[in-house]
């Protein structure tokens, strides 16, 4: 009997040890076409080049081992795994010579039930002149996006994925998104109405900022939020056209609660206690999808300048201030408080997709 089990355990090994070599066979060659798509000389050819890769990469996510498979070779295709290891995102963008681009993914969904892999493409609809969507899409009218962070979610008994993302979009504007990818049976759903602004909800979220700036995006895992840097345009008279954008340094944030993403206006965005003054990050660089290091700060600057006379005003505090500040002031009168609009009506610089319309690349 031991004999049997271990000659069963030894078949067991020689089948992974050969899929796993056949897999990298296969992600050398796929890193070869990916490489001739980057030295493409004309939008023309990089079109043609990417369909090749296309088709050659889904090929190799339905070999057996794909989904778990450790992708290293290929530098500018971002792969991008849950938490729960249910899904996996494999994501990678072309960049025009008029500095707009356009975007490929395929998700890959693992059934439990049938102990399968489920692949879907989504497919880059969507004019970068052309405002996004706001309802729920399906997989075949995708707006195109980069995506860097998942985190699975329960909500009404299933469990479904916040995704945050960038968008190179314009010559004029980058995009980050804050979606949620949902299943039903094989297809997939990009919005849910998750987002709770005031007393309304949106599918998705949307930020667009000028072209030479910096947004920070990124999930506070300590304190279940999404913490991101508030927009105001650069002088006054450009409030509402979003492609003059930039952060004001201060932060708002989607907080996890009671099955919705809750906006919170200017919170403190905090590192953990005890970390070095500096440390040091590993990225994805938006534009070339490659991991590079970045130094970081490791303090917090109070987002109001003592030394501007005109300064925003935001009041920055904490979910443990915000508690002692409700307890302190719960028996004082309300006073009625005139706050400078700073944004649009439902509370966020969202896109208005009013450009001059250009021509889309054919893919």
């Amino acid at each position: 009997m031991r004999k049997i089990i271990l000659i069963f355990l030894l078949i067991s090994f020689v089948n992974v040890s050969y899929t796993q070599v056949d897999l990298a066979e296969r992600e050398l060659l796929l890193n070869q076409k990916l490489d001739a798509l980057r030295l493409a000389k004309s939008d023309e050819e990089m079109d043609s080049l990417n369909l090749i890769f296309k088709n050659e990469m889904l090929s190799f996510l339905k070999l057996e081992g794909a989904f778990t498979y450790s992708i290293t070779k290929l530098k500018t295709v971002a792969l991008l795994d849950s938490p729960d290891k249910l899904v996996r995102i494999v994501n990678w963008n072309l960049e025009y010579s008029d500095m707009s681009y356009s975007y490929c993914a395929y998700v890959m969904k693992w059934d439990e039930d049938k102990e399968e892999v489920k692949i879907i493409e989504l497919i880059d609809k969507l004019d970068p002149y052309t405002a996004k969507p706001e309802g729920v899409i399906d997989a075949k009218n995708w707006y195109g996006a980069l995506y860097y962070k998942i985190l699975p979610i329960e909500y009404n008994g299933k469990t479904e994925y916040t995704l945050l993302g960038w968008d190179g979009g314009t010559s004029d504007s980058n995009f980050k998104i804050i979606d949620v990818l949902t299943f039903v049976g094989n297809t997939a759903k990009l919005g849910s109405p998750l987002f709770k602004q005031k007393n309304s909800f949106s599918k998705r979220i949307v930020f667009e900022y000028a072209d030479k700036s910096t947004m920070s995006l990124k999930y506070d895992e300590q304190l279940n939020r999404i913490v991101y840097d508030h927009l105001s345009p650069e002088v006054p008279s450009l409030k509402g056209v979003y492609s003059y954008y930039v952060p004001d340094f201060s932060y708002d944030a989607f907080v996890w609660e009671e099955d919705s993403w809750l906006l919170k206006e200017d919170v403190i965005a905090i590192n953990k206690a005890g970390d070095d003054k500096k440390k040091t990050v590993y990225v994805l660089d938006e534009k070339t999808g490659e991991l590079k290091e970045k130094k970081l700060q490791n303090e917090w600057v109070n987002p109001a300048d003592p030394n501007k006379k005109n300064d925003i005003g935001h009041v920055a505090r904490t979910p443990e201030s915000e508690a002692i500040n409700l307890e302190e002031n719960n028996d004082e009168p309300k006073i009625k408080r005139n706050r400078r609009d700073r944004r649009n009506p439902n509370g966020l610089s969202v896109t208005t997709g009013k450009y001059k319309p250009k021509k889309r690349h054919k893919r």
